[in-house]
């Protein structure tokens, strides 16, 4: 038997997910959470095969929840199940430990075999979040095949808000050169506002 908690704030969508959990054989539902601290204290107290949890909760931070789990040695499995679907956030909980990665909008079927996935040692994304995650990590590797090591140093600190005069005092190069590296940089990208920059920046996992 897979022993399962669920957290979620919204009550009716964390009822309505247990009773279908329920009514599946070979799983318990051991205990429900609407906030972060509840949620560690009934995985602490339970020590569940998986903690399914929402990422924006009240309370103690989801990536806290798995740091704890960690840090207490706890064989607790962590899917997230959330309408936070951006790739740069999917891989931030993926590094940190979780398990599993689900959209709400997802048949419930998936999240199924999402369970049986992580209870068996593998670990699940769901194939609309992979396609992402794969993008931002293209991103990034088209970034670094375009740039240079110091157009890169350049565009971080561009994207960072930093004025051409304070980059050129943060590399110790002059303001001509400072100037030259952004035309190239635009050029090399075919991107040419700082706004487009940043953005590229963020995609491409500049600003970690």
């Amino acid at each position: 038997m897979l022993r399962v908690i669920i957290a979620d704030d919204h009550t009716i969508f964390r009822q309505g997910l247990s009773g279908l959990l329920k009514s599946k054989e070979g799983i318990i539902v051991t205990g429900e959470a609407g906030d972060g601290d509840s949620a560690l204290g009934l995985i602490c107290e339970t020590k569940p095969d998986i903690a399914i949890l929402d990422i924006s909760m009240p309370g103690i931070s989801s990536l806290d929840i798995i740091n704890e789990i960690q840090k207490e040695g706890l064989n607790t499995k962590v899917i997230f199940l959330t309408m936070h679907t951006n790739p740069e956030i999917v891989e931030q909980f993926i590094k940190a430990g979780a398990s599993g990665f689900i959209p709400k909008d997802n048949a419930f079927e998936d999240l199924l075999y999402a369970i049986r996935t992580v209870a068996s040692g593998g670990k699940f994304i769901s194939p609309s979040i992979t396609d992402g995650v794969f993008d931002l990590h293209s991103a990034g590797e088209q970034m670094h095949k375009l740039l240079t090591k110091r157009e890169c140093e350049v565009l971080k600190l561009i994207a960072s808000g930093f004025t051409n005069k304070q980059i050129a005092n943060k590399l110790f190069i002059s303001l001509k050169t400072v100037d030259t590296h952004r035309t190239r940089i635009m050029q090399k990208i075919d991107l040419h506002t700082t706004a487009d920059l940043t953005r590229y920046a963020i995609k491409s996992g500049l600003l970690k």
